[in-house]
């Protein structure tokens, strides 16, 4: 089981993971950390879970993980910056995921928008944002974060669309290792945010997206659409060209390249 002391050895970070939570099995990381409030759960807290029970991802899509083999946690925030910037959270996120794994494992993943995270065309990570507003407006911030670590056996029907560190790179993954960097990483992204134009970090995440001037798939409700992938906007949506040769940006759904 991942050890809290051992977490907090391993930091660099400020504020990222200095409060951990632990459990063993929960019902889903995330809906546990919304119940908790500021005191009892300051900014940068985080909250892990061997197991979840009703773990779940974007569009409402279920989360299976094998206990005791990935990395499922959440990380409480409270942003101080406005509300176009806090929908690049997600960004963000899926940038400090990826700089972290190709860190620890030597691979070269990749960032597929808006929030996941993928080694040769196989989602290895996703993410789940969920907000709560006040009189102020956004008050408090819930980043789900998903890795698949170290299981190597899949569901058969996610065989061609999901993988993990271990099968890729072929060994075991310390995962106390691997949260305690993207923590770090996601506390870096996360003051550069904060305190600078997005426009740096926007760049550095289309070099790892890999999706521009391609053919992708939009996936909207319950159609589906060919496009081409243009370019990323300053508020994180994508602007995309439909075969028609319009050009529109979207906020919502989901993506792939048109291959897969």
């Amino acid at each position: 089981m991942i050890n809290k002391e051992a977490i907090l050895a391993a930091l660099l970070g400020k504020s990222f993971g200095r409060n951990v939570i632990i459990f063993e099995t929960i019902d889903s990381t995330n809906t546990y950390s919304k119940s908790l409030d500021k005191n009892s759960a300051p900014h940068g807290t985080v909250v892990i879970a061997e197991e979840q029970t009703s773990g779940r991802g974007r569009l409402q899509r279920e989360w299976v993980a094998a206990k005791g083999m990935n990395l499922l946690f959440s990380v409480i925030l409270y942003p101080e910056f406005n509300v176009e910037k806090i929908a690049l959270l997600p960004l963000i996120g899926s940038l400090a995921v990826a700089d972290a794994i190709d860190k620890v494992t030597g691979l070269s993943s990749t960032c597929k928008w808006p929030n996941d995270v993928l080694i040769n065309q196989k989602k290895v990570c996703g993410m789940l944002l969920e907000s709560s507003s006040g009189e102020s407006g956004i008050e408090k911030i819930v980043l789900g974060i998903g890795v698949n670590v170290n299981q190597q056996e899949f569901p058969r029907d996610l065989l061609t669309k999901a993988t993990s560190l271990r099968n890729e790179c072929g060994r075991t993954i310390d995962r106390t290792i691997l949260v305690s960097i993207i923590l770090e990483e996601l506390e870096n992204r996360y003051e550069q945010l904060s305190h600078f134009s997005p426009q740096q970090l926007l760049q550095e995440w289309k070099l790892k997206a890999l999706l521009f001037g391609k053919k992708i798939t939009v996936l909207e409700s319950q159609s589906s659409y060919a496009a081409t992938a243009i370019d990323i906007a300053d508020d994180g949506g994508l602007i995309i060209q439909t075969e028609d040769g319009s050009k529109r940006k979207i906020f919502a759904g989901d993506v792939r390249l048109a291959y897969n």
